[in-house]
């Protein structure tokens, strides 16, 4: 899932805390209407909601609605290998060098 926040003048202080819960993978402070952008990774639909109600509870100040994410249900390539549906790699994507 990503995530785009608004933490007003606490980006860092927010972002702080955001980087140490397991489930986040990234989290980089922005500039815009959105000043957070949090990669989540979550191992059910279910745990969506578990995930934001404990990030409100613990970060009364984030803002996060509905329109400012997104859930990404499958991920079928990550860092340069192909994923199947149990999520094990089975194969890799070849990098071409540009010039080539």
């Amino acid at each position: 899932m990503r995530q785009f926040g608004r933490a007003a003048d606490h980006a860092e202080e927010t972002s702080q805390v955001l980087a140490g819960l397991r489930e986040v993978r990234s989290c980089a402070i922005t500039a815009g209407p959105h000043n957070l952008v949090v990669d989540v990774w979550l191992r059910t639909l279910h745990d969506v909601h578990a995930f934001e109600a404990h990030v409100s509870r613990r970060l009364p100040r984030l803002t996060v609605t509905a329109t400012d994410r997104s859930v990404v249900l499958r991920t079928v390539k990550h860092m340069g290998r192909l994923l199947g549906r149990d999520g094990h790699s089975v194969g890799v994507v070849p990098l071409r060098h540009p010039c080539r």
